[in-house]
């Protein structure tokens, strides 16, 4: 039966999750929230959210038992809010057991594979004339734009503001772990940042407008930025649209290792309909 665990709860230790460790990633960031909330059986599975505002994460170890399915619904169903979808994360074994029992709050359409590449050690991609550096004031502006585009192309039915953009980008310039990449005039053609949980770095919001694109300019900015993350002792690692060729060949190129993918997915409360 599922209890509420602390965050050193032994299972962390055990072996089938130190195997999953890196690609549940997240997992660690939600455990430092005030608001988490976390629960486990202590083997087959642990389910956290770190905040209402963040998607819930569900571990299971492979080939988990079965039997425990119906804690795992009812747990799923005591994170759901008021939200019309409200996101999850897990292994494909668990997103495929529930679609089987036509587990009724999960949104079918709303499927996305999320894939997982993390680097021990980098490949030199074909060298372009640029160099990494620090944003600074006078970037601003482009970064905006960077930003806002970076949002309409990934999430186009619900981008950002302009508002939000020149906020978030004024909270990137304010970071020490934001990166962009620069040609050999100065501009920008690439960004990048970075996010640490004990002794892993998640690279996050890498960016490459349309019309720099196919120069070799992402697999640089990635070579280039972890390998600083590297020599740090740091275990590099990120998230990535599984089917996205195109990123994907510029991570693989910089040295990362495709490690398999988890599924992004959405329930809402079934609502009752109105006599």
């Amino acid at each position: 039966m599922y209890k509420v665990i602390k965050p050193d709860n032994k299972i962390f230790e055990s072996a089938d999750f130190q195997r999953d460790k890196y690609k549940f990633n997240l997992i660690f960031k939600n455990l430092s929230s005030p608001e988490l909330e976390l629960y486990s059986d202590e083997e087959n599975y642990i389910i956290c959210r770190g905040s209402k505002n963040w998607p819930t994460w569900i571990w299971t170890k492979d080939n988990f038992d079965k039997s425990k399915i119906d804690e795992i619904e009812e747990l799923i169903n005591m994170y759901l809010t008021d939200k019309e979808k409200d996101k999850f994360t897990s292994k494909k074994e668990l997103y495929d057991l529930l679609i089987e029992r036509d587990f009724v709050n999960v949104n079918k359409d709303d499927y996305f594979e999320m894939g997982f590449l993390i680097c021990y050690k980098t490949v030199k991609p074909k060298e372009c004339d640029v160099f990494l550096s620090k944003p600074v004031e006078e970037d601003r502006s482009i970064l905006e734009r960077y930003w806002y585009d970076d949002n309409m192309e990934m999430n186009g039915i619900d981008p950002i503001t302009i508002e939000q953009a020149k906020y978030d980008v004024d909270r990137f310039l304010k970071d020490d772990k934001f990166y962009v990449l620069r040609n050999s005039n100065g501009k920008i053609v690439c960004m990048v940042s970075y996010s640490i949980v004990d002794n892993q770095a998640k690279l996050n919001h890498v960016y490459t407008p349309v019309e720099e694109r196919r120069k070799g300019y992402a697999a640089n900015l990635i070579y280039l930025m972890t390998n600083d993350l590297l020599e740090r002792g740091l275990v590099p690692l990120l998230y990535t649209d599984y089917n996205y060729i195109p990123s994907n060949k510029a991570y693989i190129n910089a040295g990362y290792e495709d490690d398999g993918f988890l599924i992004n997915f959405s329930c809402s409360k079934v609502k009752k309909k109105v006599l």
